[in-house]
């Protein structure tokens, strides 16, 4: 593992202490071992659980083991992992004997004494990317001073953060520095792509930064639809699904840094409640839509050429290219610079077309639905989000009409692209594996010209491109619902159930038993919480009753309890997270830590003893 801070000013020397160097190397540690251990690709047979959980069981040598050993440290790095990467963690804190960085230099001081400036507001994350773009624009517009901290694993990508960095510069004289910062890892410990850590490792890189030029905390830039990642379809759940800005996430991170730090520290992230289009037009208003050209959205950066920035197949592009068509700006987004056409080109991979699919059914899904129905549907996952938000209720009606805006965006995009590429839809031209093939569903458009009906194709008199710009175009709406039967399989008013999430009779039950609750405070906990025997029928009205009655009744009880813990152990942590934060809002604090426990014990259970000497 390499890490290697540039352009840093002298006094950071004077400013790191050995908790901060602790920090570094153990998030440093965290994502090395998060891009090292493959996940496995394929589903389980009902094809709604991934087989990708890890257990992730660490022994790190640190300067302050006794800060790091404690109980309420420990709990809120394993929570915070657990939450980013739906995997489960322990840590092990030894104390450490060699120093590694008189071994390795981790900083290279530049020629400045001390820093330009000191006291901003936070320390940005610049990752290259359209947000963190938009958020460094609209701070610098405001007169603010920036500290830009950019994670680069490659050196294609620091080029590109370089050239940003620089046109920025020349925009804003006298208001950057930036502090470039590689980590990266032996190619021979392998790879996995998710890298759903990687939040934690910005926040750590920026928490030291932060303290040192004296800043509130460290921000993040990320639009709000990716920041919450509502479950568009079971390719997208759990460790499938990023969380690296989720509210939770940050509202973790943000206790951690705090604890480093000893003092107020905050974590945060303004695009919460902003569309990925929004972000883009706010660019056009701040004069600064030619920076669009020089930055880079592609997930899959480290394998680029070296003329073109974006695959145009990954879920990033998409979203680019949607938000990018949605403003007004491809002029800034050209699309020389994707690999592959976003709208028309193949997707030959299996996944790659399931990914075009879900964007565009979600989307229109978002689209179709009312504000009411949203609120339904997402319930849970609303809930987590504005869990620490001072008003809940305004920040959970913020989220719906956020989603609601990216629908919109997201329909009027496709309107758009039927438009331009109505002559081959029409002709059956168009590439089967591309996204608006996908999308719209050629063979709908194909059989409706071929059913000999001049209510259909305006007459058998009218040519083939009259067609194009007669009744199939009219009919857009009627495209728009070939969307949803197409890609979704969906009907007006149909609530999509999710699997595997317990019910609320399981949710409490399971609930008791994570509580360790035992005989009467089990069965008055389950009746508390409006849940009945199954046997109240012919036998007690409540478990209460049938506890005070004894056997069988009580018998019964127990082997019910017995039942659910076997189903419980089959349930992934997020489902029972979830489950917990829909029926049980008001104990879900109590209930967080417990599974958290139960997470540590199971990855710990089989580690081997500690070697104070290896690191």
């Amino acid at each position: 593992m390499n890490i290697r801070f540039e352009n840093v000013a002298k006094v950071f020397r004077h400013d790191l202490s050995a908790r901060l160097v602790d920090f570094l190397e153990i998030a440093s540690y965290v994502f090395t071992a998060d891009c090292a251990t493959g996940r496995g690709k394929k589903w389980t047979d009902d094809s709604s659980t991934e087989p990708w959980g890890r257990d992730l069981a660490f022994v790190i040598s640190v300067r302050e083991p006794a800060f790091w050993e404690t109980a309420e440290i420990k709990n809120v790095i394993e929570e915070v992992l657990g939450f980013l990467s739906n995997d489960r963690y322990s840590f092990t804190f030894v104390p450490l004997e060699r120093d590694r960085a008189e071994q390795q230099p981790y900083f290279e001081f530049g020629d400045l004494k001390d820093w330009p400036f000191h006291s901003p507001e936070r320390v940005l994350m610049f990752s290259g990317g359209l947000d963190s773009l938009a958020g460094a624009v609209e701070t610098a517009m405001g007169g603010g001073r920036l500290v830009l901290v950019s994670h680069r694993p490659v050196s294609t990508l620091d080029s590109r953060q370089k050239k940003l960095f620089f046109e920025l510069q020349k925009q804003f004289p006298d208001q950057l520095v930036r502090i470039p910062v590689w980590i990266n890892k032996a190619e021979s410990f392998g790879r996995e792509p998710t890298q759903r850590t990687r939040s934690f490792l910005y926040s750590a890189l920026g928490t030291l930064v932060a303290q040192s030029v004296e800043a509130g905390g460290v921000r993040f830039y990320e639009n709000g639809i990716v920041s919450l990642n509502l479950p568009i379809a079971e390719e997208a759940l759990r460790a499938r699904a990023s969380r690296t800005t989720h509210p939770l996430g940050l509202h973790l991170l943000s206790s951690l840094c705090a604890a480093v730090t000893g003092r107020n520290f905050i974590v945060d992230n303004p695009y919460l409640f902003n569309t990925k289009t929004e972000v883009v037009e706010s660019l056009e208003t701040h004069q600064a839509a030619h920076l669009i050209a020089h930055t880079c959205s592609c997930s899959h950066s480290m394998f680029q050429t070296r003329t073109q920035r974006h695959c145009g197949r990954c879920s990033q592009c998409i979203d680019r290219r949607f938000a990018t068509t949605a403003a007004g700006l491809l002029a800034h987004d050209s699309e020389k610079d994707y690999v592959s056409d976003v709208f028309v080109g193949p997707r030959n991979d299996p996944l790659e077309r399931a990914i075009a699919v879900d964007y565009t059914r979600h989307g229109i899904e978002l689209d179709r639905r009312s504000e009411n129905e949203l609120a339904a549907i997402f319930n849970a996952e609303i809930g987590r989000a504005v869990r620490y938000e001072a008003k809940r209720g305004e920040a959970a009606q913020k989220i719906i009409a956020m989603h609601k805006r990216h629908g919109e965006a997201v329909r009027r995009v496709l309107e758009q692209k039927v438009t331009e590429n109505a002559a081959k839809l029409i002709q059956g031209t168009l590439e089967k594996t591309s996204l608006l093939a996908l999308a719209i569903g050629q063979e709908h458009l194909r059989q409706q010209r071929h059913l000999g009906s001049e209510e259909n194709i305006g007459g058998p008199s009218k040519s083939a491109s009259s067609v194009e710009l007669g009744a199939t175009l009219a009919n857009i709406g009627q495209t728009m619902q070939a969307i949803l039967a197409k890609v979704g399989g969906l009907t007006p008013g149909r609530i999509k159930k999710k699997k595997g999430n317990p019910g609320k009779r399981d949710t409490v039950i399971f609930a008791a038993i994570l509580k360790g609750l035992r005989g009467r405070s089990y069965s008055s906990f389950l009746q508390n919480h409006g849940i009945k025997p199954k046997w109240s029928d012919s036998g007690p009205a409540t478990y209460q009753n049938s506890y005070v009655a004894g056997d069988p009744w009580r018998k019964k009880v127990q082997d019910e309890k017995t039942r659910a813990k076997q189903r419980m152990s089959g349930c992934a942590d997020s489902e029972l997270a979830d489950a917990f934060n829909f029926y049980l809002p008001q104990e879900f604090d109590d209930l967080s830590p417990l599974l958290r426990s139960r997470n540590s014990h199971h990855a710990s259970k089989n580690l081997p003893a500690a070697d104070p000497h290896k690191h």
